[in-house]
């Protein structure tokens, strides 16, 4: 458990030289608590706290929304959803600067930002609106100032 939040993972636990690699290829830091969750559980999902709310600009209302499962790093057999695919492969038009940390399930993608600071090790996390007209107020959405905040900002699935 990292800050009260539950993780398990298809994929095992997570090799740190990968991580590593990707900081090295994108030329950023990751936040610590990010590492921490990554090497813990490669492509980890969140057990007891998997949604957040959020004001969703494409919208223009405040959303709940799930925090989807996070992108695994290294070679992952079967899997074209891994950091690297994503960095090396990024949507059409996407927003340079931006590093997808996971996909949900419409498309749309938790990201870390560092348009403002590429050696920031604690990025703001945005939402990615993929289908906002690129460039348009409404692409991101603001979701925390730091993973630590978005993972505090986690709750349990209200019932329907």
């Amino acid at each position: 458990m990292i800050a009260g939040v539950s993780f398990d993972s298809y994929y095992g636990q997570g090799d740190p030289a990968d991580i590593e690699a990707f900081e090295a290829l994108a030329g950023i830091v990751f936040p610590a608590k990010y590492k921490e969750v990554s090497v813990g559980f490669n492509g980890a999902f969140i057990l007891n706290k998997p949604v957040f709310n959020f004001y969703n600009r494409l919208l223009g209302e405040d959303v709940t929304s799930s925090a989807g499962m996070f992108l695994p790093f290294g070679e992952i057999e079967g899997s074209f959803e891994t950091m690297e695919m994503k960095y090396r492969h990024p949507p059409e038009d996407f927003v340079q600067g931006l590093i997808i940390f996971s996909v949900l399930g419409n498309g749309d993608a938790l990201c870390f930002d560092y348009r403002k600071n590429r050696l920031s090790d604690d990025p703001e996390v945005m939402m990615w609106h993929h289908e906002a007209v690129p460039g348009s107020d409404s692409e991101l959405s603001f979701v925390a100032s730091s993973f630590s905040e978005f993972l505090d900002q986690l709750f349990e699935r209200p019932p329907e």
